[in-house]
């Protein structure tokens, strides 16, 4: 299982494969010995992987993804949010329609909360929450500007914005009765 093609820097899958790796590990707080000792995988092999020198098999990717009780996927996919916004008012079908807003990953809890401020400018402060924490929020109704305390949104009616939760941010009413469905995921504990 320690095969590696190479030591060239690696690039799309793999160096995502080395971030995922490095972070899943110290979020269970696993040295590399013992990540090497549950997955069968040599210690120099995943520290090769964690600074993303070679490729490794997908053999190598499904013992470690075993030995960090993740789904294969996770250690495949980038799990870093980019902020997103997705704004309301795409076109309306003329009989039905599905859209994908945004995908929650495996290996992580989620929960919705419905969030409603009565009054305009009353504004809602949030401590950092734990390292990998995303929120998703969607307004029903009224408009918001929230989001971290560096880069906050504004979303009317029917829009849609992704960001990470682990930094301080806020949510601030810009008009009265506003009405809004949030979704927080954060990585399951070890």
């Amino acid at each position: 299982m320690d095969n590696m093609d190479g030591q060239a820097p690696a690039n799309g899958v793999g160096a995502t494969v080395g971030v995922q790796v490095r972070r899943s590990r110290q979020f269970r707080g696993l040295s590399l010995a013992e990540l090497s000792r549950l997955s069968g995988v040599s210690r120099a092999t995943l520290s090769g992987i964690e600074s993303r020198q070679g490729n490794p098999t997908i053999e190598t990717i499904s013992a470690i993804a075993v030995a960090l009780r993740l789904p294969l996927g996770d250690l495949l996919t980038d799990s870093s949010p980019q902020p997103t916004v997705v704004r309301a008012g795409t076109a309306a079908p003329d009989t039905s329609k599905q859209e994908l807003l945004d995908r929650l990953g495996a290996g992580g809890l989620s929960e919705i909360w419905r969030l409603r401020i009565a009054e305009t400018g009353r504004r809602i402060d949030s401590p950092p929450h734990s390292g990998g924490t995303v929120e998703r929020v969607v307004v029903l109704r009224g408009a918001l500007r929230l989001g971290p305390l560096d880069s906050p949104a504004e979303l009317a009616e029917g829009d849609f914005v992704t960001f990470s939760a682990d930094v301080g941010h806020f949510y601030e009413s810009l008009e009265p009765g506003v009405d809004a469905v949030l979704v927080m995921t954060y990585p399951a504990t070890p």
